[in-house]
């Protein structure tokens, strides 16, 4: 996927229109459509801008991988994450580290696999025991 796309897969992503973000950015909206189409390519500081505006994980923009947001705390993820705390009766520190936790890609997936074998997945199940081993087996 090239850069144009990644771009207007993140405006799209965050319900952003292309006239938004173009006013965000203080460019011409015909600016961003250039990038979507990739007719032009974004330079270095529009880049760094998107990046620190829209909390866009650098990595992904340029290469595609890893998550497309660096940080997700919509209005929504902090209400679920205020529910969450008082449901589980978590202190801020644990919170925050249960956000650490699943901003890893490693940890992200395996709890996902919990999810997953809670679900009746046996494979899952497989993997998440190959994964802990794995870890068992570096850190003793």
């Amino acid at each position: 996927m090239s850069i144009g796309k990644r771009i207007k897969e993140c405006r799209v992503a965050l319900h952003v229109t292309a006239i938004e973000m173009a006013k965000d950015m203080n460019i011409p909206v015909r600016t961003i459509g250039s990038y979507e189409r990739n007719e032009a390519q974004p330079g270095a500081k529009f880049l760094a801008k998107l990046v620190e505006r829209y909390q866009i994980n650098v990595n992904w923009l340029l290469s595609g991988k890893g998550n497309m947001f660096t940080a997700r705390k919509t209005e929504m993820d902090i209400n679920y994450l205020a529910d969450l705390q008082e449901r589980l009766n978590l202190t801020k520190d644990e919170i925050e580290g249960l956000i650490d936790l699943l901003d890893s890609d490693a940890s992200r997936d395996m709890v996902l696999k919990f999810i997953e074998i809670k679900k009746g997945n046996k494979e899952a199940l497989e993997t998440l025991i190959c994964n802990l081993q794995g870890i068992k087996a570096i850190y003793g």
